[in-house]
This record gives structure tokens, sequence and C-alpha cells, in this order.
């Protein structure tokens, strides 16, 4: 699987989304990404859980799409997900896929930036209280949110 960073336009997230239909391909908003050790850490829980048979979602994507989430339900994780427009992304893909991302106008580019507006965003996102975030340090915000990662894995069959 390859991790990408990057720009595309999407008319039709449902019609976008059919292009990958043979294929994994697992679409982030870069606005709910900390950096690439947060996707690296939830694909390498996702395929694990795939492996052994404890997988919530039907397809592997979307089980991605879940672990990156640390969300149980689809209807929740989907937020992290392609908008229609101009979406900043971080991709998760099959290495066959990547030719076709690229004929659909993805453009690879750093989109992994950290603002006070995103720490917010996270934060909320992740249930992360001000209180945490203070005692950890910004810097370690990637950590909490794969602490949410992994409780999300623990419990997720309760």
């Amino acid at each position: 699987m390859k991790i990408l960073e990057g720009v595309v336009e999407v008319r039709s997230v449902k019609d976008f989304l059919n292009n990958f239909k043979d294929c994994v391909a697992v679409f982030l908003d870069a606005n709910y990404v900390v950096d690439r050790g947060h996707v690296e850490f939830a694909l390498k829980k996702a395929l694990k859980a795939w492996r052994e048979g404890r997988r919530v979602a039907k397809t592997l994507s979307m089980e991605i799409l879940l672990y990156c989430a640390g969300r149980r339900q689809i209807s929740d994780a989907v937020e992290v997900g392609l908008k229609e427009g101009r979406n900043e992304v971080v991709v998760v893909l099959e290495e066959e896929c990547l030719e076709k991302l690229r004929r659909l106008g993805f453009e690879e580019r750093p989109v992994l930036k950290l603002d006070d507006a995103k720490i917010e965003r996270i934060k909320k996102f992740f249930d992360i209280s001000d209180e945490e975030l203070r005692i950890a340090g910004v810097e370690k915000l990637s950590l909490l949110v794969r602490e949410r990662i992994a409780l999300f894995d623990v419990f997720k069959s309760s």
C-alpha cells in the first residue's frame, strides 16, 4: 500500500469512488490527519484486524477509513473522508491504482500542515481535551490520536 499526499478535485464523491471499485483506495481529508504516522498506524491496525477476521466493515477500504477516524460507525467516519470540490487529501491505495488516481487529476504535493484551526478540529473530532494536550504538548498530538485508534481497536467489538 502507498500513502500519498496531494490535491484532487471531486465533482461527485460517489462517481469518483466508483473509479476505485476494483482496488483498495482510501481518501482522507488532510484537515483530520495529524501526520503520516497517524495514517501508518491506523493502516497497520486495520490490515491486522482484516487478516485476523476482526473486521467491522465489508471492504478493506472502509475498514482503513474507520481506523483512521477511530470510529465504529461509517456515518461518523465519513467526516474524515472525501468531499465534493477541491480536496487536500492523504490517500492510501494499492500501487496498481496509482495511475488511475493520476488520470483523475490527483496532484501529489505536501498537504499535512498543522495550524491552530486544524489542531482544534482534530481535538474535537478525536475527543482530546485541552488539559490532555496541555500536558502532552502539541508535538504529541499524533500520539494522542494513535491512542484513540488503539482504543477503537480494543473496544470496537463491544
